[in-house]
């Protein structure tokens, strides 16, 4: 874990945890069940989120088959818009990225990153590309990051419409069925009597609580010391998404996925119903971290060297480290 800049004011989660107790009074309200928490996750995030990546993803699909059986400029801004908007629908998912996402694989085939771009780069140029050269490439020669790679380019040599070849367009069509399939999959994962949402997660509804804290403790930990830290010490090539500018809207939804967690599950009001002082406490942390994400400058990767920008992200970090440590003592609090 990278350590960072500008947190020596914060309270350690012990420290926090034990003040805000001290300063609490007994709550009178009806706290949520562990079980109600359980299948809120399931029914009120999860599903309707996965829902959500199914339809997006179907969108994308039509695109970029829309632009590779006719290549034209306008049809290849639709792609990248659509290509944008199915990203948020995925990156807002990243605080439940767990059971089938990691044990069926859906995660790494959806999202690895990042790109082996020397891989890629070869298989394009062959001029018998197909489906079985596809599914030949590594997790990351595919997903979200290898359809972007190839509509945005690596920052190099301006991408047209004119310039795509037959092998890239070809590559667009295979890998936005994938995309698709691998959405299907996940969702189906979590559906049914059967699924990882009601065979699992519901099954089990006091290890839920324990999971989705240690959702939004990764999620959080990986924005402020990966996505943003990394990049901080190490350059904008480290930033995901950085080939279609989009790592500040990556941030966001990240972002907006850990309070959608927090709250919508009604974690927050089984919290609430106990102290209700640590709970508003971490849904401010949360909404202040939002809000400092928001004013990112679009193309994080065109200002990453700027220090104003430098400034900002570390303003950020300390906001989420701020979210995190709260979110630890919650845990600590209810666990």
């Amino acid at each position: 874990m990278i350590r960072l800049p500008r947190l020596a004011p914060l309270l350690g989660a012990a420290a926090l945890s034990a003040s805000i107790t001290a300063a609490c009074t007994p709550q009178s309200q009806t706290a949520p069940t562990e079980k109600e928490v359980s299948s809120a996750l399931v029914n009120n995030v999860v599903l309707p989120s996965y829902q959500k990546l199914v339809a997006a993803t179907e969108n994308l699909k039509e695109d970029l088959n829309k632009f590779a059986k006719d290549p034209t400029d306008a049809n290849l801004e639709a792609a990248r818009k659509q290509w944008k908007t199915t990203r948020k629908t995925w990156e807002i998912t990243e605080t439940w990225a767990y059971g089938p996402a990691e044990t069926d694989g859906f995660d790494p085939n959806l999202d690895d990153w990042p790109v082996s771009r020397k891989e890629l780069a070869q298989a394009l140029d062959e001029s018998n590309f197909s489906k079985t050269t596809f599914a030949d490439l590594d997790t990351t020669g595919r997903g979200f990051h290898g359809i972007e790679y190839v509509l945005f380019g690596d920052g190099g040599q301006a991408v047209s419409a004119a310039s795509m070849t037959p092998p890239q367009l070809l590559y667009l069509q295979i890998a936005g069925e994938d995309l698709e399939q691998n959405a299907k999959g996940l969702l189906a994962a979590w559906s049914g009597d059967e699924g990882f949402g009601k065979a699992d997660v519901e099954a089990d509804p006091s290890k839920t609580v324990s999971d989705i804290l240690e959702g939004m403790t990764g999620c959080l930990d990986e924005v402020a010391n990966g996505k943003l830290g990394a990049a901080l010490e190490a350059g904008k090539d480290e930033l995901e998404s950085t080939f279609s500018g989009n790592t500040g809207s990556d941030v966001v939804s990240n972002l907006k996925g850990v309070r959608l967690a927090w709250k919508e599950s009604k974690l927050q009001a089984l919290v609430k119903a106990q102290d209700e002082e640590i709970a508003k406490a971490l849904t401010d942390q949360l909404n202040a971290a939002i809000d400092l994400a928001k004013a990112l400058p679009k193309r994080l990767n065109d200002k990453i060297d700027d220090p104003a920008t430098r400034e900002q992200i570390e303003d950020l970090q300390a906001a989420i480290m701020a979210a995190l440590e709260t979110t630890t003592a919650v845990s600590e609090k209810i666990g």
